[in-house]
């Protein structure tokens, strides 16, 4: 059962201590704007307006982070990702107990490889740490049961780099904002927006002579000259046209529907009304033409079972012709494959225009992943704790978050961080490695820098990347649905039946996939099943959490 939690007078007593600064790495007042919200402020010696937010020079020359005036451990709550917990180890947050005074010791345990399960046997246990890291969602809806603490006072006080983030970027806002109108969650936001892209093999395009599509008529033209002319050269007929790694629990032909016009996630219209699009009119027609690829033989046969392991199997074999992937890992096969695939050379191309003549491209990374980290309503330091805090979104502390301690896993050249031997020839993944011993981790909630992703990637891929940030065509139509908070109503709502309706609409495009004959037929009562197993009431929760985000925002 859950039950309601009692809030202390921290709060209160918030109001009325006065306590030493900690830097806010920007050094400005909350008033000030800055050109850009991807950018931290950079640390300076002037006194910031608000109460505790000067920044310190220690007399060498260098900022102070510091955020107690003592040494101050608070106990944490940080599983995330069903695999990273905070240990006593990490040589990140080791490392910011040194620049802040502020040291984290953590209470959940390795043992459990659940992070949900990990945050609800917390909750349930009634013990809440002075910080939780956790899902937006969970945090919200326990945080009006007064488990956490409103967030709004304290972020206005002792969080000017945040605060910043929020008055520049009102939709985030919106986003964090409970349905009590109060804030319970520091998210942690994505500086970009670009994550995957459409790409083309450039050497089949020699071998049949032909040049990268621009269109949809121009894309079928150039999967159906892949798989009937041979490309690889091998004599036989075993190209795959379009594959992918989605698998059937996700709607594995979103990328092609796009270009027939259809936005399979949750999105928003010009007007900003929400929709899903294999609920749509116009789906019918978009499904169709899926189906006549299929039947020509321009999708991959196997595209609803090959799964995860698509790309190391096609293209070693050198049998994959288009994708639409992430970038980074996509690009990095021309590498992999020099030797083994002589000739082998996959490029990004823009997305192709779709059947309504517009050009869009149909995947964003989300600005909010819904992670993030809360205050505890016992948490007896809630103004160095929200200090703390914000040193996560200075350059200081966004630096320490991507690229580690400076001198071990990390160095300055050419005024930019690069990452050591260490890091680069690990075993494991930059970003896995660096979860390892505590950066990156979204429950302790930052502004993600990307920058860092050049070391993941070729040259290839970081021209793919820039290319599309500078195109203006992600979520330039059917915009993707912005985080939302739920009522618990609404949250009802969605948990009921959003899953009962999605598993219906997958299985329909599967089976309307392999035979579209019987789409005109059935299309009709499809909508009907969709309606009354309660779509329209999803799409109205939807509504009803966007707008309110939308007005939070104005």
């Amino acid at each position: 059962m859950r039950k309601k939690f009692l809030r202390t007078m921290a709060l209160a007593v918030a109001a009325t201590l006065l306590l030493t600064a900690c830097s806010s790495g920007g050094g400005s007042s909350a008033g000030e704007s800055s050109s850009s919200a991807a950018e931290s402020s950079t640390p300076t010696s002037s006194t910031a307006e608000a109460s505790g937010t000067t920044s310190e020079d220690t007399g060498s020359g260098e900022e102070s982070y510091l955020c107690s005036d003592e040494p101050l451990e608070l106990t944490a709550h940080i599983h995330w990702g069903n695999v990273y917990v905070l240990s006593d180890d990490w040589t990140v947050t080791n490392e910011a107990a040194k620049m802040t005074n502020i040291s984290l010791k953590g209470t959940a345990s390795p043992m459990e490889t659940d992070s949900t399960e990990a945050f609800n046997l917390m909750i349930a246990g009634q013990d809440i740490p002075d910080i939780v890291g956790g899902n937006r969602d969970l945090i919200n809806q326990y945080g009006m049961e007064g488990a956490f603490m409103p967030l709004n006072d304290l972020i206005e006080e002792y969080a000017p780099d945040f605060k910043k983030i929020l008055d520049e970027n009102p939709d985030i806002k919106g986003a964090i904002t409970a349905a009590d109108g109060n804030i319970y969650q520091i998210p942690f936001v994505y500086e970009s927006l670009v994550s995957e892209a459409w790409f083309v093999r450039q050497d089949w395009l020699d071998a049949v002579g032909m040049e990268a599509p621009t269109t949809v008529d121009e894309l079928h033209d150039v999967l159906t000259a892949f798989v009937n002319e041979d490309p690889n050269g091998n004599g036989q007929k075993d190209e795959v046209g379009y594959f992918t790694r989605l698998t059937n629990t996700d709607n594995v032909l979103k990328g092609l529907l796009s270009l027939f016009g259809i936005q399979d996630a949750r999105h928003t219209d010009e007007e900003g009304n929400v929709g899903v699009g294999l609920y749509s009119e116009e789906y019918k027609e978009a499904i169709k033409s899926v189906s006549q690829w299929y039947a020509e033989g321009l999708i991959d046969p196997e595209i609803f079972t090959r799964g995860s392991n698509a790309r190391d199997i096609l293209f070693p074999e050198n049998n994959g012709g288009v994708i639409h992937d992430w970038i980074p890992s996509t690009t990095g096969y021309n590498e992999k494959l020099q030797e083994s695939v002589p000739g082998f050379k996959v490029v990004g191309i823009l997305p192709p225009t779709d059947v309504n003549g517009d050009q869009w491209e149909v995947e964003a990374r989300a600005r909010l992943s819904g992670a993030g980290w809360a205050i505890g309503a016992n948490n007896e330091h809630p103004e160095e704790t929200m200090k703390y805090m914000n040193f996560w979104w200075t350059e200081a502390g966004r630096r320490l978050q991507t690229y580690g301690v400076e001198g071990d896993t990390y160095t300055m050249v050419d005024g930019e961080p690069v990452y050591t031997d260490k890091v680069l020839n690990a075993t494991n993944p930059i970003n896995d490695y660096m979860r390892q011993i505590g950066g990156q981790i979204e429950d302790m909630a930052s502004l993600h820098d990307n920058s860092y992703e050049r070391f993941m990637s070729d040259e290839e891929g970081n021209r793919v990347t820039k290319m599309y940030e500078e195109s203006g065509l992600v979520n330039k139509m059917n915009v993707k649905l912005p985080a939302v908070s739920f009522t618990q109503e609404e949250l009802d709502v969605v948990n009921s039946n959003w899953q009962p309706c999605r598993n219906y609409m997958l299985e329909q495009l599967q089976k309307w996939t392999f035979d579209g004959s019987t789409i005109d037929a059935e299309f009709d009562q499809y909508m009907a099943n969709l309606k009354s197993m309660g779509i329209e009431d999803v799409i109205a929760a939807y509504q009803s959490a966007y707008d309110r985000l939308m007005e939070a925002a104005e």
